[in-house]
């Protein structure tokens, strides 16, 4: 933040601490929780729609937030790999996560592809067999996602702010989150690229 904004920000909450405050505490006990409902209800509906398996509780955190194909878990071991709703960087923000989410933030949100390492060998031999994925990778690269090394991608989710406030209002979520639903459906159709890898790697548990 340069110098000027940081002095006008300052300005801007202590001529009306109290409203400030008071915003503060509205948005983390009632806003807030609404929102991470709004999008868990819409991860599990989708999940339930697709028969995948995961878990799509974010009250506590959005990066709680995990799904996977059923056919990518067999009995009650760890699936082969999942995709989790997380930040781009976390280091970067200390924003709320919500904010993050709508684009209104420090850092983006989205999803990312990692493997259950104990299917293939252990952290080290998957990484050995990482090295070999190059004819996986730019397909992936192609459908927008970032490879960040390793085996593992990252794709954004790109939700704005627009349709928050009359979200709010009529408490009708659907807009306002259909990127997020599109980003679901993504994954759907990007699974045989993300299938290719996996079964490239011949998950065997140990």
């Amino acid at each position: 933040m340069a110098k000027d904004d940081f002095i006008r920000a300052g300005v801007a909450i202590l001529s009306d601490l109290a409203l400030f405050n008071q915003a503060s505490i509205f948005f983390e006990e009632n806003v807030d929780p609404v929102i991470r409902a709004a999008v868990g209800d819409l991860v599990k509906e989708w999940m339930e729609r697709k028969n995948w398996q995961g878990d799509s509780d974010g009250s506590d955190s959005l990066t709680d937030i995990v799904l996977w194909p059923d056919a990518w878990k067999e009995g009650e071991d760890l699936p082969f790999a999942r995709f989790s709703l997380g930040y781009r960087d976390e280091a970067t923000t200390n924003s709320y996560e919500v904010a993050d989410l709508f684009g209104s933030g420090q850092t983006e949100f989205g999803f990312r592809f990692s493997p259950e390492h104990s299917w293939f060998g252990g952290k080290s031999a998957w990484n050995v067999f990482a090295k070999t994925i190059g004819n996986q990778i730019d397909p992936l690269t192609k459908a927008g996602w970032l490879h960040e090394g390793k085996g593992i991608f990252f794709r954004s989710v790109t939700l704005t702010a627009e349709r928050v406030a009359s979200a709010w209002e009529s408490k009708d979520w659907s807009e306002a989150l259909a990127p997020l639903t599109a980003a679901l459906d993504g994954l759907e159709m990007d699974r045989p690229l993300f299938d290719s890898i996996l079964y490239k790697a011949k998950p065997k548990q140990g």
